[in-house]
């Protein structure tokens, strides 16, 4: 009996231990649980705060959601000519309105002791790109050279008349020419303005322009082109006359391909129109370092040879010397009638709706 008491009593010890360690499990058991409910909700929580970037380190760039909406661009910020326009001495005029909206213009006046004994001085409208005037570096510059050699200069801020956001697009250019052939007769009636002289700058989107208003707008005497071309339509209805032209464009011109300059010298020698071509080796659709230089003098010398004083004698002689010069044979004109007939096939297609001229 004491041998059996004594291994019930052990059984009952043991039951109990084992007992106690299961309950100790079964607690372990639950703390894990709730820290594994506890974890998990956490995860469901958006993360909001966003690890700030070691220095020196950029910032890893997240990829969008597919549904994501794109972000809209911030737009381009428009560098300031103000430095360019003090440089050349340049003064706000009045400017004038159409539309109701206001037209900036600039000049820089010839010096004094270059005016005629009315006062007066031959003008140069002159006209900016696609882009605007930038730091005013292509235009400021130019128009001090022409005023230092007696020709004032006026650099028009035709955009401002276009109401449109994208003031460059193709389709708006009867608009832009309207601003522009205003700006023409703002120039013209300006006292120490001699309206019989008035000449046009254009470079690049300018460059179309002042091309496209001398063919038809009589009170352009000369023309000097920048990269630019005569616009595809402006030649599809057909051109009949131009002014003195200078075409200057470089031979890398990814902008508006150098050919443009060749078929534009095509163009103004089959309607029997005095021009010049200089084309730049090596030079893009900005010119710079001395091609720049250049292209000031180049542009000063044919204004002041096409709008100075003497131009009656000048034209006079030129027209001696045409009547004088020998036929080119025909052979010798096959390179440009190639340029011709491709730029007609352009226009053709334009007509049957199958492309859109590209300027």
């Amino acid at each position: 009996m004491a041998g059996g008491n004594a291994t019930t009593l052990l059984d009952a010890k043991t039951l109990v231990n084992t007992r106690a360690l299961m309950g100790n499990a079964l607690r372990q058991i639950c703390r894990v649980s709730a820290l594994a409910l506890i974890l998990g909700s956490m995860a469901m929580v958006p993360v909001t705060v966003q690890a700030q970037p070691r220095a020196g380190h950029a910032k890893a760039a997240v990829a969008p959601k597919p549904d994501a909406k794109p972000a809209k661009a911030s737009p381009r910020r428009q560098k300031s000519a103000e430095g360019a326009r003090r440089a050349a001495e340049a003064e706000n005029t009045n400017g004038f309105n159409i539309d109701g909206r206001r037209v900036r213009v600039d000049v820089v006046k010839a010096e004094t002791d270059m005016l005629g004994p009315d006062g007066r001085a031959p003008a140069v409208l002159i006209l900016h790109g696609a882009h605007g005037l930038g730091d005013g570096s292509l235009f400021y510059p130019q128009a001090k050279a022409l005023a230092e050699r007696g020709i004032t200069a006026f650099v028009v801020h035709y955009f401002d008349g276009i109401p449109q956001a994208r003031k460059a697009a193709p389709t708006l250019h009867d608009e832009r020419e309207r601003v522009i052939a205003e700006a023409v007769s703002y120039v013209s009636k300006q006292a120490y303005v001699d309206a019989e002289r008035i000449g046009v700058f254009g470079l690049s989107l300018g460059g179309f322009h002042a091309l496209s208003l001398g063919s038809r707008d009589q009170r352009i005497q000369a023309v000097v082109n920048v990269v630019g071309a005569m616009p595809s339509e402006v030649q599809r209805r057909g051109v009949h006359r131009m002014p003195p032209t200078l075409v200057m464009h470089g031979d890398r011109d990814a902008t508006v391909p150098v050919r443009r300059a060749y078929e534009l010298a095509s163009l103004l020698g089959e309607i029997g129109a005095e021009h010049e071509v200089k084309i730049y080796k090596g030079e893009g659709h900005t010119f710079r370092g001395d091609a720049k230089e250049d292209s000031i003098t180049r542009t000063v010398d044919f204004f002041e040879r096409h709008l100075g004083g003497d131009r009656g004698l000048l034209d006079k002689e030129l027209e001696i010397d045409i009547a004088l010069a020998p036929v080119v044979p025909e052979t010798e004109m096959l390179p440009i009638r190639e340029l011709t007939i491709a730029d007609e096939a352009l226009w053709a297609m334009a007509e049957q709706g199958n492309s859109q001229p590209g300027n």
